[in-house]
């Protein structure tokens, strides 16, 4: 999370401006942030998670062939897929995160919706799970010139004719949560393989 684009909303700016002040002074690479969801019966949860960064920031790039021209304002985590707040987000995708800054003295606290990328092989699978695409800004701002393109792709192949590239990014969630994977070191991706936490 060291930059951010003229066309991310204001709040995204903000965020990022007060991470990176606390990283001057700690040099920590991204401090941790509570996540709040809400449990079967209905009692808050909270517990401390590392965020990943924004989908198309960094190494969350949407698909293979993107060169780094797409941002969002999707903040992501990792998390081991039996944990309870796996269970709490499929019942309920309210959450609240919380970042606290102390040497910058500056708490960030963020309400949303959260959205879980599931392998296509789990039973809570679905392709709309996460719809992020809506959320995807070309950098440059050449939204209409995409809009048009993905359109004439469309066409083309409703019309049998030739399948080009979307060089306008159409995304690859798999390729998404695989680099947010490869991305942790040895240890955290073996974590992943543990029993299910907190059991």
């Amino acid at each position: 999370m060291d930059w951010y684009s003229s066309r991310d909303p204001e709040w995204k700016k903000q965020l990022i401006k007060h991470i990176n002040a606390e990283r001057e002074i700690t040099n920590e690479r991204v401090p941790v942030m509570a996540l709040s969801t809400v449990d079967v019966e209905g009692h808050p949860a909270v517990r401390m998670v590392s965020p990943r960064g924004f989908v198309g920031d960094g190494f969350l790039r949407i698909s293979a062939t993107d060169s780094g021209q797409w941002t969002s304002d999707v903040l992501t985590f990792c998390t081991h897929a039996q944990s309870n707040k796996v269970r709490e987000l499929v019942n309920t995708n309210e959450v609240q995160l919380v970042f606290w800054l102390p040497n910058v003295r500056v708490q960030v606290r963020c309400s949303g919706h959260a959205h879980m990328l599931f392998h296509p092989e789990n039973p809570n699978y679905s392709t709309l799970s996460l719809d992020i695409r809506r959320r995807m800004r070309p950098r440059d701002g050449s939204d209409a010139e995409c809009q048009g393109r993905r359109d004439e792709r469309r066409e083309s192949i409703a019309a049998g004719g030739p399948v080009e590239p979307d060089v306008c990014g159409e995304m690859d969630t798999e390729f998404i949560r695989e680099q947010a994977y490869l991305n942790h070191s040895p240890v955290i991706q073996a974590w992943y393989a543990w029993p299910a936490p907190g059991r």
